[in-house]
């Protein structure tokens, strides 16, 4: 097996990374938790949660952590209200969860491809809740407002540095053991070169990378990374990725 023996830091938030790590595994690699951020519930929001989900006409979610700390707040929704999600993967969660059908892209895996499905185009009047986190991108809610949708969104999570294991990861480097990063969103890559130090730089640059979207390669490229591999937005995309660059680059 291509990485069979490799081993790879997986920079999800903590308690995201468990299944992920699981694919590696079975695949012979190692895999190291590295979580950069952790993901804080934010209550006064979440007490309101339940109120809204019961008079929209739309619960869109725009990551797995937004799934994660809205859910058991949400209670039983009323039948009309429908479900999005900006992932494939975040969407078969949903609908493991709510036993409900779940719009999400068919090409591509953001705000843009969610936008263009033709069920939110004629949304004038609908009630639309954005669930996410604090500070999200503007993108989707703008769009939705412009094409005449009564907007509202539940910030039910705020993102805070993590404490990585800096000197497990200097362990690693020293003992060549470091062979590749998945970084899941541009906001991780930007703490992973922030939270490591001038130092390490060099190091982080060296590596090879895999994330699920091409803006999250843009932002890695701008920070000086040259190996990277882009997938599709969900976790055996990923591993398979690794797989065949590491089969091309023995």
């Amino acid at each position: 097996m291509s990485l069979a023996g490799r081993t790879v830091l997986i920079t999800r938030p903590s308690g995201q990374a468990d299944a992920l790590a699981a694919l590696l595994e079975a695949e012979g690699a190692r895999a190291e938790r590295f979580a950069l951020l952790e993901i804080l519930p934010q209550p006064d929001e979440l007490a309101l949660l339940a109120q809204q989900g019961a008079e929209a006409d739309w619960l869109i979610f725009v990551s797995p952590s937004a799934i994660d700390c809205a859910w058991p707040s949400l209670g039983a929704l009323p039948a009309s209200v429908r479900l999005a999600c900006v992932g494939a993967a975040s969407a078969a969660k949903l609908e493991r969860l709510s036993g409900r059908a779940v719009l999400c892209p068919r090409e591509g895996s953001d705000s843009t491809a969610l936008l263009a499905e033709s069920a939110l185009q004629a949304v004038r009047g609908q009630r639309i809740v954005i669930v996410r986190g604090k500070g999200g991108r503007a993108q989707l809610g703008e769009t939705l407002s412009q094409r005449g949708a009564a907007l509202s969104h539940a910030e039910v999570y705020q993102r805070i540095d993590s404490e990585p294991d800096w000197p497990r990861f200097d362990q690693l480097l020293q003992q060549r053991q470091l062979d590749a990063c998945i970084v899941t969103s541009g906001e991780i890559a930007e703490r992973l070169f922030r939270l490591a130090g001038s130092a390490r730089i060099p190091a982080l640059q060296c590596l090879q990378y895999c994330v699920p979207h091409p803006r999250i390669a843009e932002k890695l490229t701008a920070l000086g990374v040259a190996r990277i591999v882009t997938t599709r937005a969900d976790d055996a995309a990923l591993v398979a990725g690794l797989r065949e660059w590491f089969s091309r680059h023995p």
